[in-house]
């Protein structure tokens, strides 16, 4: 792509493929929304902003011998509008590392690609999460219409099986029946990795036994809380512009920038998919 300017980089080949791949795996260990939320995408690094349809409200399907009746069509409350922005982190590798890695015969060092990628990789769960309200984006803790559910104290046994049985009854209520995953900060996450009564089992396998979307912890999920999402893109998707990938940005001092970059934006179709436990 000529918008990353990647010809202009003294990087052979091989090395740009090394960068690549430690930009990919760091993105893929840490991510978490990606790993329950639908991939909308890629949709071309240009694209500013995506319209989306927003849905509320549940209702059956028909079922008669003539099919007409005309109360059984579905469309959205509003269409709606978002803007992706560009979620970046730029690195530094230097000349002399480069030609020292060259001379020596060794791979080239690319540790400051991944650790740029690890800090691009938790802007997008804070988007995805925690929204910005700078730029007018709403998160899955911060979305209007979402359902709430006061936490219990998951010190005591049990309390979290008890906090997403409530959370999925309530999403069920709504007309969401799974499947579903759960995300908990990683304190609530850690109190759920005990033995449950006298089964024997973890109540964390108690949990994902009926959370069968998985269960998550999220470092962008501060404090005592955690979320029950009714999974698909009938409900929540991420809109990817330009996925995570790395551009050239030309010398500097000798040395040679770069920068991991991507553009997303979380589209929230169905808010009372989400039940937060807070």
């Amino acid at each position: 792509m000529d918008i990353l300017d990647r010809q202009s980089a003294p990087l052979t080949p091989e090395e740009w493929s090394r960068i690549d791949e430690a930009v990919v795996n760091t993105a893929r260990s840490m991510l978490v929304g990606r790993r329950v939320i639908n991939i909308l995408g890629p949709l071309g690094a240009g694209v500013y902003c995506m319209p989306y349809s927003v849905f509320s409200g549940k209702s059956r399907a028909g079922i008669d011998m003539v099919g007409e009746s005309v109360d059984q069509v579905v469309e959205p409350d509003c269409r709606a509008t978002i803007n992706l922005p560009i979620l970046y982190k730029d690195f530094k590798i230097l000349w002399r590392d480069v030609e020292a890695d060259r001379h020596l015969g060794i791979p080239l060092d690319v540790s400051t690609a991944a650790v740029a990628a690890n800090f691009v990789a938790v802007q997008e769960d804070n988007l995805i999460f925690n929204g910005n309200a700078e730029l007018g984006h709403e998160g899955i803790f911060t979305a209007a219409g979402r359902q709430k559910i006061a936490i219990g104290s998951w010190d005591k046994s049990g309390a979290a099986l008890a906090d997403a049985v409530k959370a999925v009854g309530a999403l069920a209520a709504a007309g969401h029946y799974g499947p579903y995953a759960m995300i908990a900060s990683p304190v609530l996450y850690g109190s759920m990795v005990r033995v449950y009564a006298s089964t024997g089992m973890l109540e964390l396998d108690q949990v994902k036994a009926l959370v069968s979307g998985g269960v998550f912890p999220s470092n962008v999920v501060s404090g005592k809380k955690a979320v029950v999402l009714a999974l698909g893109q009938q409900n929540l998707s991420l809109a990817l512009g330009q996925d995570m990938i790395t551009a050239y940005l030309g010398p500097e001092s000798m040395n040679h920038m770069f920068r991991v970059l991507e553009t997303a934006a979380l589209l929230i179709r169905r808010a009372d998919a989400i039940c937060t436990l807070e």
